[in-house]
């Protein structure tokens, strides 16, 4: 009911607004789409490790194979009051909904319950064959349901430059760290409540922007004290976060781009218990730089995003207690792309990058605490689920090192098929620490890793992936995509280490498999058709 109103009342507002002839409705800006997929995943999870009867509720026999499908309605629309002033939001009427789901839950393993495993934003109160919930995460019948992803207004200031306020997305570079999360194709991303100003110029450089931002960000990490071994990173879990002055400074000069940002000075407030003192307050620094060159028939671009401070109990009156978020807390991508090659492939892409791994041995923390953000898309198996499972974070690139090829072959004028193969590395072997111990969660306690580490093997392994999509009609474009991995040794390990605290087969399996279905509708495009004019 209370979801209702809110869709009611939106409707409303807009039936008000249209009538007047004072502003203009329209989907723009960004996307706006209507995604169904189908997915099926074998071995994705550690629970493949575990032998039969051990997990309640899990599928009965030895192995474990995820069917889902889920569902997104994501609506853009803006209302442009005037030449200078427009009103821009982009909200979620679904959200990554179960088809035939009404409740909230979460699949997989996961380090407290609050952050996803399987897909951050998948939530569901069906049991589909292997799939788990745990706790009372299920309970929540308006999860995936209407959301309102960003709300922002942005007003032209004519010589004095441009300013957006409200809730808005972060995107900067390639997308590596900042980024919304606009893309139909992919999952995550973040916004932040944020004043912002922006005003161009000319320069011996270039087309030179400089742009501050004022920030207010929910947000924290989820460690109660410097000593544990839960994750800690900026713009996650429960707290609030403010900057009160960053900057960026983006210069476009031809086919080249050049941009970088900082934010001096990050404070973090982490509610971490219901004792105040038992609170810790981060201090950081964050900063990005890239580099893009835009050619007729190349790309390159080259990506850098890091972070350092220190992490202190609030009931602590020296440094004897102080953790530090160490400078190795970086994400860095590199990409060339050929274009427009001819023949049976018409483009040949390359792709490095490489994210730190913590130890967790010591109190500080070498890594992880910036990692490669959840809509930043390598593959749709490994990085996509794999490894948040095992992490029990969000991200994509977690500890990990890697190299990717994939290459465009045109079928028709209206489909394509793209293959891709990654080959991937563990960027920290020692002292690893993974979701683990699944009994603790299907009792509905809070899991905080398996209460042991060990060292793993330094290849994760090999992904082939194979996308093929086709354009039904204009506006509709249905995709096939299969992916399969050749476990390494590391990856066997990590799964193994991930399901430690029950009854573990000896070994994880060697082969991960991954089918997906996906049917997406670009409402924009319908709009912009003549039949809708």
């Amino acid at each position: 009911m209370r979801i209702t109103k809110y869709v009611l009342a939106l409707v409303f507002s807009i039936g008000l607004a249209i009538p007047s002839f004072a502003v203009e409705l329209s989907l723009g800006g960004f996307p706006s789409f209507m995604r169904f997929r189908w997915r099926t995943l074998t071995n994705a999870t550690a629970h493949h490790v575990t032998n039969r009867g051990t997990v309640a509720n899990l599928a009965a026999s030895d192995g474990e194979n995820i069917h889902f499908a889920d569902m997104t309605l994501r609506l853009t629309p803006q209302l442009v009051l005037s030449d200078n002033v427009t009103i821009r939001s982009s909200v979620d009427v679904l959200g990554n909904a179960i088809a035939g789901g009404a409740g909230g839950g979460l699949f997989g393993a996961t380090e407290d319950e609050a952050s996803g495993v399987v897909m951050s934003d998948i939530r569901t109160s069906d049991r589909f064959n292997g799939t788990l919930l745990y706790g009372t995460d299920a309970v929540d019948e308006d999860a995936g349901t209407f959301s309102v992803k960003f709300l922002h207004a942005d007003i032209n200031l004519g010589e004095y430059g441009f300013l957006r306020i409200g809730r808005q997305p972060f995107d900067f570079g390639l997308g590596i760290y900042a980024n919304g999360g606009h893309n139909p194709y992919d999952d995550g991303g973040f916004n932040v409540d944020r004043l912002l100003w922006l005003k161009g110029f000319n320069t011996a450089f270039g087309a030179t922007t400089l742009v501050l931002v004022s920030d207010y960000i929910s947000g924290g990490g989820n460690s109660t004290d410097n000593t544990t071994d839960e994750a800690v990173s900026v713009f996650e879990g429960n707290g609030q976060t403010v900057d009160y002055l960053a900057a960026a400074v983006i210069v476009a000069n031809g086919p080249s781009v050049y941009g970088a940002y900082l934010f001096p000075k990050i404070r973090q407030k982490n509610l971490g218990g219901a004792d105040a003192e038992a609170n810790s307050d981060m201090n950081f620094v964050l900063y990005e730089a890239y580099y893009t060159y835009t050619g007729n028939d190349v790309f390159f671009g080259v990506d850098f995003a890091g972070g350092y401070g220190t992490l202190k109990p609030e009931s602590s009156s020296g440094k004897s207690n102080t953790s530090n978020i160490d400078k190795d807390n970086y994400i860095f991508v590199a990409q060339l792309r050929f274009n427009n090659l001819g023949g049976a492939v018409s483009s040949l892409g390359f792709e490095y990058g490489v994210s730190p791994g913590d130890d967790y041995s010591t109190g500080d923390f070498e890594g992880e605490v910036i990692r490669a953000n959840s809509a930043y898309e390598v593959d749709n198996l490994l990085f996509k689920h794999v490894i948040p499972s095992l992490y029990g974070k969000d991200g994509s690139v977690i500890n990990s090192k890697y190299f990717k090829v994939d290459a465009d072959m045109p079928m028709t004028e209206t489909s394509k098929l793209n293959l891709a193969v990654v080959m991937a590395w563990a960027a920290e072997t020692d002292n690893q620490k993974f979701a683990g111990d699944i009994t603790n969660q299907e009792s509905g306690a809070s899991a905080t890793g398996n209460g042991t580490t060990q060292d793993i093997a330094g290849y994760w392994g090999t992904v082939y992936e194979a996308t093929y999509s086709t354009e039904l009609t204009p506006g509709v474009e249905l995709s096939l995509i299969g992916s399969y991995i050749d476990a390494g040794n590391g990856l066997k390990d990590a799964m193994s280490d991930a399901a430690a605290g029950t009854a573990v087969r000896d070994d994880a399996e060697g082969s991960i498999y991954g089918f997906q279905t996906r049917l997406l509708i670009f409402i924009d495009d319908f709009f912009k058709a003549p039949a809708a004019k």
